[in-house]
């Protein structure tokens, strides 16, 4: 069955296009303020946009055709703390979403200098989006009753116009985190099961089967959850992370739960307080992964980041078929891919990279640069990256045109918001 399951009030939204004229005229002067890299998204070493999310709850998205010399300033709007989920295919057609309860889809185009919406009414909670080029996209959306949490896959092939309703992806003891696209058919999803495996679907998300992974030396945990992120690299390439949680015992601060994710949240207990730890994995380097894990302030206790315990991260060049225990660099940073075997990894000041699918990694070799946002790191060539960062309260992007020999750093414009 088709159903529309979009809400597409735009109030609020500004479109800046020469044609239509300037906007209204603001009662007061707006004051540049500082913000938050949220997305980075180029399609060319010269064409792309940023996406950026302020503390008053607004967003902005802007546009360069001169590799970040200039910027031109294309949509605004709220987000009221929801996701945002940015995407271009090219130099014309894109993607930007607000995800969450009242979930808002915009397209474009013509690089973003107009914008366009689908009427529909929303139905549950939307927690991912993933658009493979401007007509086939998947969402994941969240609904709960009286005695369980459902999550259903829903698909459009029009761009957003109709949507099917594809039902659960997961088994019903599984729930379902983020889905990723590669192609009209092939995807993956970011899960927790009892078990260790990853779920693949190869018919557009109409079915999906369970992937087991091998176990590493030792052998898995007996029980508990295990978190799985399968995502995909280049062409065949598939990484996935994967961390195990003892079962809860009462209050006593044995194991944890998933309680979210992105990013990877769990509920455990310290004395009887709940602690809620948001915890980094791999797969954060995954482009339009979220670029930071926000600290979580709960009503009681405390949070703090830290990384994933246990994890195990996994590397397969043939969709899944055979995989091998791989081993990134394990400081912070960002991991970006020009293909299936060459990748990347950027991290504070330091650059190596794998020509075997992560398995080896060379020497680090200091390239002089910021500590990369988590999934900001994008290899369009063996030649071409980017990759955003802050600078204190400053955003900025660096970016290497001579396979990551030298990079510029390109201090990002002050953004005048309402």
């Amino acid at each position: 069955m088709g159903i529309s399951v979009l809400a597409i009030a735009v109030t609020g939204l500004v479109y800046l296009h020469p044609s239509l004229g300037a906007p209204h005229a603001p009662t007061a002067t707006p004051v540049p303020a500082t913000y938050q890299l949220t997305a980075v998204d180029f399609v060319s070493p010269t064409t792309g946009w940023f996406a950026a999310t302020f503390d008053s709850g607004r967003f902005a998205i802007l546009h360069t055709s001169d590799a970040g010399r200039s910027w031109t300033r294309q949509l605004t709007g709220e987000t009221n703390q929801r996701g945002l989920y940015m995407h271009f295919f090219d130099s014309a057609h894109g993607v930007v979403a607000l995800l969450g309860a009242l979930p808002l889809m915009l397209r474009t185009t013509d690089g973003g200098r107009t914008w366009s919406s689908h009427p529909g009414s929303a139905a549950g909670y939307v927690v991912s989006m993933s658009f493979v080029d401007p007509g086939h996209g998947w969402l994941l959306v969240r609904s709960s009753t009286s005695t369980r949490v459902m999550t259903e896959l829903l698909r459009t092939v029009d761009g957003g116009t109709e949507w099917t309703n594809l039902g659960s992806p997961v088994v019903a003891a599984d729930e379902a985190y983020r889905v990723q696209f590669t192609d009209p058919q092939v995807g993956w999803l970011d899960s927790v099961s009892a078990r260790p495996y990853a779920y693949k679907t190869v018919d557009g998300g109409a079915s999906w089967r369970q992937v087991p992974l091998p176990a590493p030396s030792g052998g898995w945990p007996a029980g508990g959850q295990f978190f799985v992120a399968a995502q995909a690299t280049q062409g065949f390439g598939v990484i996935a992370s994967v961390a195990n949680f003892a079962l809860t015992s009462g209050r006593s601060g044995i194991g944890g739960t998933v309680v979210s994710y992105p990013p990877l949240t769990v509920r455990t207990f310290d004395g009887g307080v709940p602690v809620f730890y948001i915890y980094a994995t791999l797969v954060d380097a995954i482009p339009t992964a979220d670029l930071t894990a926000a600290e979580l302030q709960p009503k009681n206790g405390s949070s703090s980041q830290v990384l994933a315990p246990n994890q195990v991260q996994l590397g397969s060049l043939d969709g899944g078929s055979t995989w091998s225990v791989i081993a990134p660099p394990n400081a912070p940073g960002a991991i970006g891919y020009s293909d299936a075997q060459n990748w990347w990894w950027i991290g504070s000041g330091a650059w190596s990279t794998s020509s075997d699918g992560g398995t080896t990694w060379t020497p680090y070799r200091n390239v002089g640069v910021l500590q990369p946002l988590p999934g900001s790191l994008q290899v369009l060539d063996a030649q071409h990256a980017w990759f955003g960062a802050m600078a204190g309260t400053k955003a900025v992007l660096e970016r290497t045109g001579d396979g990551g020999i030298r990079w510029e750093m390109i201090i990002l414009p002050r953004i005048a918001v309402n």
